[in-house]
């Protein structure tokens, strides 16, 4: 969920990219995708090598090898180039890398039926029960142990969401790279009201309080204090939205009726009021301005520095993530980018080859320098959080770092079911046609049928 923007070039030879379409157009969340051809197809016999500490230095592939690399998210062809394709290709000359997005045409179903799907594909951790039904996913334990991989050099919180999916154990991947979240605010609109800046430690109570004083009208215009999304809020409780051993949906549990509570405040605030708001948070807050404080992901600064380059800057900080009382210090959910190797590929190694050194030092502070947090436990990687963007000069970086992830909540596949009638159920609570209670008992009875839909339909 969460794309970059980076110059691709660095005097390597390119890795071949697969371009069958014109050149596409970055959508946030959403991928774009380019037709995939042949990638994935046998190159010859699967690579082995010498084992080494980091599973890299040393290894020999003996001859060219060809991996396809499937990716889920929408990223650039910059962002690619800058910390997947060229970090690989300098480390291993004699790999190419054939890229396929994820679109009409070259859906996951769709590249299993043509017996091609790619060695290695990228995708963030909720989305892998797609790759599961499809039987992708491989348990990478065999592999980590023969290469000496050492586990405990990750993060564990976003390893933990991977080991989810699995039963025994398994890990059918490895996280990339981490995203943050911060409440990022609009300080002009504060300095117009004087209001004070957000600090850290906030709660969502606090961060109301700040709304109440910042939605206002002044010259015509309806200045908003705050937005958010009920999922995101929610994430930081860790609490399930289907009971996996039972599949029933969980949406009358404390947790969710504390979240609507929560933003029926939020939203009855005057100016804030639903006819109030026209535009979604990023729109609010980065284009038409009117939205003082959005708490969000890492996606943010790159929207910012682009705007900046178009002459549109804006006046910003950030502050720690506001928190629930019970819950000090912990963000929303944690969400990584990862990397997996599917079960059909006849390139394991060398698939675990490019996902291991990725997972090194020099690549990891690549991402660490441009704005992206490591998966490394290094303390010094933090140090050099930013440093090749000047957009975060003078920001309250420390901000990032104040707030731990909240752990996954136990997953399930029914869970985008759960999670949209979560969502749609909480417009007659705003709207005033139910209370919060008879909301959620109907949300739930209505994901409970959907997911007996999908039960029957699977013949479970």
């Amino acid at each position: 969920m969460n794309e970059r923007k980076a110059n691709g070039g660095t005097g390597c030879k390119r890795i071949q990219i697969i371009n069958c379409l014109n050149k596409f157009a970055v959508v946030p969340i959403c991928a774009m995708a380019l037709a995939f051809t042949g990638c994935g197809q046998e190159s010859g016999r699967e690579e082995t090598g010498t084992p080494s500490g980091e599973g890299t230095a040393g290894f020999d592939f003996g001859k060219p090898v060809k991996l396809g690399f499937y990716m889920d998210l929408g990223l650039s062809d910059e962002w690619i180039h800058k910390f997947i394709i060229d970090p690989v290709q300098k480390r291993y000359p004699n790999i190419t890398m054939e890229i396929v997005r994820k679109q009409k045409g070259s859906n996951p179903d769709e590249l299993v039926a043509a017996g091609n799907f790619p060695d290695i594909w990228y995708t963030s951790t909720p989305w892998l029960s797609t790759y599961q039904d499809l039987n992708l996913l491989y348990d990478m334990r065999d592999l980590i142990k023969k290469n000496n991989f050492d586990l405990g050099k990750l993060n564990p919180a976003p390893l933990d969401a991977i080991r989810q999916w699995g039963t025994q154990g398994e890990i059918y991947g490895l996280p990339l790279w981490m995203n943050y979240e911060v409440l990022y605010y609009n300080k002009d609109i504060f300095d117009k009201f004087g209001v004070p800046y957000p600090r850290d430690g906030m709660t969502w109570d606090d961060a109301l309080q700040l709304s109440r004083a910042l939605s206002r009208t002044d010259n015509g215009i309806q200045y908003r204090g705050l937005d958010s999304s009920l999922t995101d809020v929610y994430s930081q409780l860790s609490q399930p939205y289907v009971d996996s051993k039972t599949n029933r949906a969980l949406l009358e549990s404390d947790g969710f009726k504390k979240v609507y509570r929560l933003f029926l405040d939020m939203y009855q605030i005057p100016g804030n009021e639903k006819a109030q708001r026209k535009a979604w948070g990023k729109d609010a807050f980065l284009r038409d301005r009117v939205l003082a404080m959005w708490p969000f992901y890492a996606d943010m600064p790159t929207w910012i520095n682009d705007m900046a380059a178009k002459g549109e800057a804006i006046n910003w900080d950030m502050a720690q993530m506001p928190g629930w009382p019970d819950r000090p210090g912990i963000s929303w959910q944690v969400d990584s980018h990862n990397l997996h190797i599917a079960s059909s590929s006849p390139n394991k190694e060398a698939a675990f080859q490019v996902i291991s050194y990725l997972l090194t030092k020099e690549p990891q502070l690549e991402l660490e320098r441009n704005g992206l947090l490591s998966v490394l436990t290094d303390p010094e990687m933090n140090k050099h959080f930013g440093e090749s963007m000047t957009i975060f000069n003078g920001k309250h970086i420390e901000a990032i770092f104040k707030s731990k992830p909240a752990p996954k909540y136990p997953m399930t596949k029914y869970d985008s079911i759960a999670m949209d009638e979560f969502n749609k159920a909480f417009n007659d609570v705003e709207a005033g046609n139910k209370d919060i209670n008879t909301a959620l008992r109907a949300a739930n009875e209505s994901a409970n049928q959907k997911i007996q839909e999908k039960l029957a339909a699977a013949g479970k």
